[in-house]
Order: C-alpha cells, then structure tokens, then sequence
C-alpha cells in the first residue's frame, strides 16, 4: 500500500467528519420534526400527578389539613379499565419522613361500600380527584415529608412541607 501525503489524508478525514455530522444532524433534525409535529409522544401512557396545598399553618393543637388534588391522564389510543377489588382501594395514602419511616397513614374509620369497582378512562381524557387529609399534629410537626399516594392502583410519592 502506499503511503499518501499528509495534507491529503488530513483532507479526506476532514470531509469524512464533515459527512457524519451532517448525517448526526438530519438525524437529530428528523426525530425533532417528529416529535415538534406531534407524530412522537413523548408522555407516559398512563400518569398521575398530583397538586399539594396546605389551607392554613401548623397548629399543635389541632389537625393539619392538605388539600390534594389528583389528576390520571389516559394518553394512550385506546380506553383504560379500572378496576378495585374494593371502593375503599380508589385512594389511599401515608406520609413517611424523609427516611421512609412511617408517620401516618390513611384510617379506615371513614364509610365506605366494601364492594368491588370497575369503569374505563377513555382514550386521550383525564379524571381527577380531590381530597383533604387531616394529619395528626402530634405525628406530623413541620418540616419535610414524603407523601405516598395510590389512586385507581396508580402509585405516585409527592416530596411534603409542613409549614
């Protein structure tokens, strides 16, 4: 094999790292088009997200009320079944310290019909879900918490301040 001049190998690797960044770049621009046209999504099928708000400041002698709003999002083409061995399952909850030591959990003083539960999301729509739960002074102080939720069977921690 002979050997080339040095300014033509330099050339020939410089117009092949120009060759693959053009390629590197339609690449990236095809894939943005896609997704910026809507064609690529990018959520999860299913999601759960959920809206923390604390009414009034910590008092030590009486409940500490949170206000949660909870919203789960069918993104998918085709309509979510639901199902609950139980009505009392549709939403329960606990708060742990930043440890994952429990504090408090939801009771079960509350009526509820202990019968089984079923319905469908449609496709592309939400539900949501607003609740108040009532913490227990004595269990939770201010400071920093993590609050585990389930809603429909659908899981979600929410970082909590008690203020």
């Amino acid at each position: 094999m002979a050997k080339r001049p040095t300014t033509e190998a330099a050339e020939e690797a410089g117009r092949n790292m120009m060759r693959f960044a053009l390629v590197a770049l339609a690449m990236v621009g095809v894939v943005m088009f896609f997704i910026v046209t809507g064609r690529v999504d990018m959520s999860e099928p299913v999601e759960l997200t959920a809206r923390l708000s604390q009414p009034a400041t910590y008092s030590a002698t009486s409940l500490t009320t949170l206000d949660v709003s909870l919203t789960l999002a069918n993104n998918t083409d085709e309509a979510l079944p639901l199902e609950l061995r139980s009505q009392c399952d549709i939403f329960r909850w606990f708060v742990t310290d930043e440890d994952k030591n429990l504090v408090q959990s939801q009771r079960d003083d509350e009526p509820c019909v202990n019968l089984p539960v079923t319905g469908a999301l449609e496709p592309k729509t939400n539900m949501t879900g607003n609740y108040t739960l009532n913490l227990d002074p004595t269990r939770v102080t201010p400071g920093d918490y993590i609050l585990f939720i389930r809603y429909w069977g659908y899981e979600i921690r929410e970082p909590l301040t008690i203020n």
